[in-house]
């Protein structure tokens, strides 16, 4: 009966040793995305509202702006991104981006790092007045990192680059 127990006690953990090397496979193709730009960005100021599409301009590793039709995974690989939302004087009111929501369209296994969820200043501006938005990170499937600056301001309010000294 003793050898009869430790049969079922070797079969038990050949079983358990199939099971936990199955699990350990690579993930199949299909399931592992590399994506890790933003393809819509919106302010709003309630939850669950349309909001206002921002503009997304990518740049390349050089710094050089890539033109949106030319936008991949590949073509701007170790560049940043930025979302600009210039909003016009009549959005006053309806929009602040002191004070806003946003929302962002993900595929797959994307995640944005920090979080989107509750209420952002977007204008953010430091002590020479302009404005540096906030800072966040897009993270694909598979790992790869992906930074964006998202800046908001009303048309004329906010200086968002240094004005030339003059001479």
């Amino acid at each position: 009966m003793n050898k009869f127990k430790k049969i079922i006690k070797l079969f038990v953990a050949a079983v358990f040793a199939t099971v936990a090397m199955q699990s350990c496979q690579d993930a199949d193709a299909e399931f592992v995305h590399d994506n890790n730009l933003l393809s819509d960005v919106r302010i709003k100021m309630t939850t669950g509202a349309e909001g206002v599409r921002g503009k997304i301009i990518e740049y390349n590793a050089s710094g050089e702006v890539v033109p949106t039709e030319a936008v991949t995974v590949k073509s701007v690989e170790g560049g940043y991104g930025v979302v600009l939302f210039e909003l016009s004087p009549a959005l006053r009111g309806a929009y602040n981006p002191e004070r806003c929501y946003l929302g962002a369209s993900l595929t797959y296994d994307e995640v944005i790092e920090p979080g989107l969820a509750g209420i952002k200043d977007i204008t953010n501006r430091n002590a020479e007045g302009i404005a540096q938005g906030i800072q966040v990170t897009v993270r694909s499937g598979i790992g790869t990192r992906r930074p964006y600056t998202i800046i908001g301001y009303f048309e004329g309010e906010y200086q968002i680059t240094p004005e030339p000294e003059e001479e």
